[in-house]
């Protein structure tokens, strides 16, 4: 900081001197720039004073000079010289310690106000030095006060960015401060609760919570029940209790925050889904392009097809996407507990039932996205449930009667067939018809075309990095047996196929004989062995599809086309086939 931090009290105080002394002040900082002044000199605060000036000789010297005579050999180098009024001028350095802090300057402009400071120079000098002293203190007061308001609009910043509300009272349970936090959560106007006893606001068996105790509670937040959890603690000075600070935090955020850890590395995206083939872009396409919509979603395929990673890029591409992706396998939990598991329950709902009470999924996907998998799974008595929620967005605990209201996105996903379950009455219609509103159908490996190539060097490459180990690649056989086997299981045999193989596998090739057991026996199958050579096999096949496709489309150039397109192959490559098989 500088004199010109201060320049409003720099210039109360020359304006005092002058009245008191009747002669002009002038006060500049170590650059020399005029912060304060009186008289003649008062309409050039702001300026620099001239060139090689009494004050800029005091500045360089440290010490104080009189000028008995301007315009005279005192002045000789002045940039003022010649035009300068002053009669004499007595100034002063303003030194904290060795560092210059400025110059202080009395300055007549009569014959009688230069009298008076060479009658009382002693004097003067005595007070122009405690002067000095006074502005050196007021400069380090502004200084201590403007870090004392840096660190608390900084400690303010911070206490109003944390996740917690914060309320602050004092022995008499009256409100000293609370952040924006617990304003924004309760609803609060600061202005308007500051002073008033806490138990005005909160119920008493809240406020006379246990100490370092955390509770969840319940609040009336403008009509609508919600869930907190509240502790007390109790603020010790000289091992005396002078007031508590409540700390606040909403119950799902506390659990959606653990989930968020628990699931950083589960942050997948669109590119994770690996593919080239028209099938897999086509199922891309779609899902991203709905991603954003609040619509639920219904996943189709078979197992193993990849619909979590698919519902959790849908996530990660969303608007909720910072919200938590909460995931339930309806077929894993047994019935009697998937509907706790769903709605939570309050303490003492059934026997064995926590003491605290427990936080569904609905709650804890609050804000985000809940993905149902196996919906085809869902209990029947569930299914009415489910949809109430869905329709009136809120629900109540398993022993509950608060109503609970939540914002989610909905994804669902099955492998059964759910419009051949309804028609047995194993699926509510209503149900599917809310659930069914963007179905994606994901293809299943052997309809993928190319992309087996690429999904098992990937997998090789995850696993050799996965178990540290290099240098394995796949034998040319086992690349064709790949392409020729079905998978029935999808990529999720895909990948479990690669990992036994990157541990098990002998030297640095995979060969046929490495193979596990259910691909050996595929391939030694009666079915599999009438078929001749891999090769002949693949060749085979391959005819016979041109065939089918030229007697569907026939043989003209558009056809070819055609048929290139939906093989998803270059013109070139097919007449390339097409020679082969002699079907020119």
């Amino acid at each position: 900081m500088s004199l010109y931090d201060i320049r409003k009290t720099a210039q109360e105080i020359s304006d005092a001197i002058s009245a008191v002394l009747h002669v002009d002040v002038t006060i500049a900082d170590n650059n020399l720039i005029r912060v304060a002044a009186t008289g003649k000199y008062r309409d050039f605060i702001g300026e620099r004073l001239p060139e090689n000036c009494s004050f800029e000789r005091i500045a360089l010297s440290r010490k104080v000079q009189f000028i008995r005579n301007p315009n005279s050999d005192e002045c000789k180098d002045c940039s003022a010289k010649g035009s300068c009024h002053e009669k004499s001028t007595l100034g002063y350095p303003i030194l904290d310690g060795n560092k210059l802090v400025g110059v202080i300057g009395l300055i007549a402009f009569e014959p009688s106000q230069k009298d008076e400071l060479l009658d009382k120079y002693d004097s003067l000098l005595t007070f122009l030095s405690k002067l000095s002293e006074l502005l050196v203190g007021n400069l380090k007061n502004a200084a201590y006060i403007k870090k004392l308001k840096v660190q608390d609009e900084l400690i303010n910043l911070t206490i109003n960015n944390l996740d917690s509300g914060l309320i602050c009272t004092n022995t008499d349970n009256r409100i000293q401060f609370l952040n924006s936090v617990v304003c924004d959560m309760l609803k609060f106007d600061k202005d308007k609760v500051i002073g008033k006893d806490i138990s005005e606001l909160l119920p008493l068996d809240i406020v006379g919570v246990t100490p370092n105790v955390r509770k969840e509670v319940k609040l009336d937040i403008r009509g609508k029940k919600e869930s907190f959890i509240l502790s007390r603690i109790p603020i010790l000075f000289e091992s005396k209790i002078s007031g508590n600070l409540y700390t606040i935090h909403k119950s799902s955020k506390v659990i959606q925050d653990a989930y968020s850890i628990m699931n950083v590395n589960l942050n997948v995206d669109f590119s994770n889904i690996i593919g080239e083939s028209k099938e897999i872009k086509r199922v891309k396409e779609l899902a991203k392009s709905v991603a954003k919509s609040k619509s639920t979603i219904i996943l189709r395929g078979e197992s193993g097809t990849g619909k979590e990673l698919f519902a959790r890029a849908i996530h990660n591409e969303s608007t909720r996407k910072n919200a938590p992706f909460i995931a339930i396998n309806c077929a894993s939990i047994p019935e009697n507990l998937l509907e706790s598991e769903l709605f939570g329950y309050e303490e003492g709902a059934f026997t064995g039932a926590s003491k605290s009470g427990k936080i569904g999924k609905f709650e804890l996907a609050n804000n985000g996205t809940l993905f149902l998998d196996e919906i085809g799974d869902l209990p029947i008595h569930l299914q009415p449930k489910l949809l109430r929620v869905l329709q009136d967005e809120c629900f109540t605990r398993l022993g509950g009667k608060e109503l609970i209201s939540v914002n989610f996105r909905l994804i669902t996903a099955t492998n059964r067939n759910l419009e051949e379950m309804v028609e047995k009455g194993q699926f509510r219609d209503d149900l599917y018809y809310r659930l069914n509103v963007i179905p994606i159908e994901i293809p299943p490996l052997r309809d993928r075309g190319d992309d087996i190539s690429l999904l098992i060097e990937y997998g090789l490459q995850k696993y050799l990095q996965k178990l540290n180990k290099s240098n394995i690649v796949y034998s040319e056989e086992v690349k064709e047996i790949f392409k020729c086997y079905s998978w029935p299981g999808n990529i999720r045999e895909m990948e479990n196929c690669i990992e036994y193989l990157v541990n098990t596998v002998k030297g640095n090739v995979i060969m046929k004989s490495d193979l596990p057991k259910n691909i050996l026996n595929y391939l030694s199958c009666e079915k599999y062995e009438n078929r001749g050579s891999l090769k002949e096999r693949m060749d085979k096949y391959e005819r016979e599809l041109l065939v089918d496709m030229i007697k569907t489309y026939g043989s003209s150039a558009e056809a070819k086309v055609r048929i290139a397109e939906i093989l998803d192959i270059n013109l070139a490559t097919l007449y390339r086939k097409l020679n082969k098989h002699n079907l020119q």
